[in-house]
């Protein structure tokens, strides 16, 4: 079981689950019954989303037999909501918000694919986003910053004068991020990688990660930061 899986709460039954996430402020109707769990379906941002629920019973299953289960999930491509004895698979997979916004509703976390990432090299970290941003800048441009959180900043690129492009929708064409732990980091790549509506290429190293929808720009920066590329169609 991965050590951010938090060990509460524990449920006794899927129903329970059903339960949680309606107390987070998501009604989920029971589409079918199995063994061990259940599906339910809700609506997210207009879309219809499917939760697979599966409890196993702690007096039967170790934390890590849980965990063996959830691993099963991820290593075939999926993203899995996790806490305590039970488990989440969110459809539509390719969708990680949806995952992420179930997560918030019960308390738990999001545990994306397992997919290969390269090696990446430990050097070099940042203290602060700025500095990263004040990186970049002396790279391929980090104009017009916007902080998002104290670990997020957008900006724009060089390259956003003649090939506009991002998710921000006004010219902000890189997403630069801070992370913990090269676990956090990781697991925030192979989340990015799950999501089949973001072709973005990530430049990563040490403690931080940049988001580039321009390939050109995303391996230029990459070479001149230290880093390495991680290619959403190659990587997945």
């Amino acid at each position: 079981m991965p050590s951010n899986v938090p060990t509460t709460p524990q449920y006794r039954t899927a129903d329970d689950v059903v339960a949680a996430l309606e107390r987070g402020g998501i009604a989920c109707d029971v589409l079918r019954r199995k063994a061990g769990g259940l599906d339910c379906r809700t609506a997210i941002d207009g879309a219809e989303v499917e939760n697979q629920i599966q409890v196993l019973d702690p007096k039967k299953s170790s934390r890590n037999e849980v965990g063996d289960s959830i691993a099963s999930w991820r290593s075939s491509g999926n993203t899995v909501v996790a806490a305590g004895n039970w488990f989440i698979r969110v459809l539509p997979n390719g969708s990680p918000d949806y995952s992420v916004k179930i997560a918030k509703a019960v308390d738990a976390v999001v545990l994306p694919p397992l997919y290969r990432l390269p090696a990446i090299p430990q050097k070099p970290r940042y203290k602060s986003v700025d500095a990263l941003a004040d990186a970049l800048e002396k790279s391929v441009g980090c104009d017009r910053r916007k902080t998002e959180s104290a670990d997020q900043v957008l900006c724009a690129t060089q390259a956003a004068k003649t090939r506009p492009c991002g998710r921000s929708g006004d010219g902000r064409d890189a997403h630069l991020m801070l992370h913990d732990s090269s676990a956090t980091r990781n697991d925030y790549i192979r989340l990015l990688l799950s999501d089949d509506h973001l072709p973005y290429y990530i430049a990563t190293a040490g403690n931080w990660t940049i988001q580039f929808c321009d390939t050109a720009t995303g391996q230029e920066a990459a070479r001149e930061l230290g880093g390495v590329v991680v290619d959403h169609k190659a990587n997945k």
